[in-house]
């Protein structure tokens, strides 16, 4: 009985959370929202899979994309740790832990961090034509550099109703400043996980960043909203040699862009290496005609300088625990490649 309340609950929660995509958030402009270090993946196994990873189980990652994806059993604890060397000079750092509470289902808590220090600050820049004759005004008390800092913390809850079906939801204070100035909001998660029972496929949806304005003085951005629906299935699975590949693709709707569809392949060579591989469709590859601001002239453009990914995992157990390495590669274009690596222990 208490399974079915909790389910009931569950539900309930899912239909409000999923359903207030209201008329306020369905006429906002593309590119203004706010928050914008939300769109970047954690997690290297993610990352590397073109950021199809609605329905993966078992995961403390899934707590920064579906968190009905970090349900364990057993009593099982599973930490992680990501780092990210992002474009411009951004260090990109993730960290979460999750445990399996048995009737209270699978909690977690988990950090994102971006940013820059350092920064040089021309306070007081004076235009060329008044060269010379104008020194204009510079505090005394003001420093010479500013930072740049990027923070959202989150505590994530899943719970395996059945079998097959698991959900979870998220919580989280985000926060940004720049150069003393702050923005604060709050934010929901949630998503679903539902195993098919063939051949390991599974369906699975999640909404992200379902919240408030970040505001900066009077003015407010809304959250990088995502809605994701996902499904995944084991193409070959021998048990005997360990050899596995999984298909993944996720249709996601972000609200400041245009519908994307991310696929995605993980070949297990043996049972403790994989690699990876993903792509986004109508994203990244693709050509968008835009206006030059000054000269008023058409011009073509691509819509982002993210190309494909790759990469590689191990895991195994030692000692009583199960350790495993991912590691992803981005090819960015024209801006620095991107590498992350994470770190994941289960016990």
């Amino acid at each position: 009985m208490k399974k079915w309340i909790k389910l009931s609950l569950a539900i309930a929660a899912m239909c409000w959370i999923f359903s207030p995509l209201s008329s306020d958030a369905q006429v906002r402009k593309a590119g203004l929202t706010g928050a914008s270090f939300l769109k970047i993946g954690v997690g290297a196994r993610a990352v590397a899979l073109g950021s199809a990873y609605t329905t993966v189980r078992g995961d403390a990652n899934q707590m920064f994309w579906n968190p009905a994806g970090i349900a364990l059993s057993g009593g099982q604890t599973q930490a992680t740790f990501s780092y990210n060397q992002w474009i411009a000079d951004l260090s990109h750092y993730a960290a979460g832990i999750s445990r399996d509470m048995g009737d209270w289902g699978t909690w977690g808590f988990g950090l994102v961090a971006m940013g820059v220090g350092d920064i040089e600050a021309n306070r007081d820049v004076i235009p060329g034509f008044l060269a010379g004759t104008y020194t204009g005004f510079v505090d005394p008390n003001s420093d010479p550099t500013y930072d740049y800092n990027d923070t959202a913390v989150s505590i994530s809850w899943a719970y395996q109703f059945t079998d097959r079906l698991s959900m979870g939801l998220t919580g989280k204070y985000i926060s940004q400043s720049i150069d003393g100035e702050n923005a604060r909001a709050y934010a929901v998660d949630a998503g679903a996980i539902y195993d098919i029972g063939y051949k390991g496929a599974r369906i699975g949806a999640r909404i992200n960043n379902l919240g408030s304005d970040m505001k900066y003085y009077v003015i407010g951005a809304p959250l990088p909203l995502i809605f994701s629906v996902g499904s995944s299935i084991n193409l070959v699975e021998q048990e005997d040699s360990g050899m596995r590949l999984t298909a993944m693709v996720d249709a996601t709707k972000p609200q400041d862009g245009e519908q994307l569809l991310y696929l995605a392949g993980e070949f297990q060579v043996a049972k403790y290496l994989m690699v990876r591989g993903g792509y986004k469709l109508n994203y990244s590859g693709v050509t968008d005609q835009k206006t030059d601001e000054v000269t008023r002239q058409p011009l073509s453009a691509n819509r982002t300088e993210e190309g494909y990914t790759l990469g590689a995992g191990v895991a195994y157990p030692m000692g009583g625990m199960h350790i495993g390495v991912d590691y992803a590669y981005t090819e960015f274009g024209i801006l620095d490649n991107v590498h992350r690596m994470t770190v994941n222990i289960g016990f």
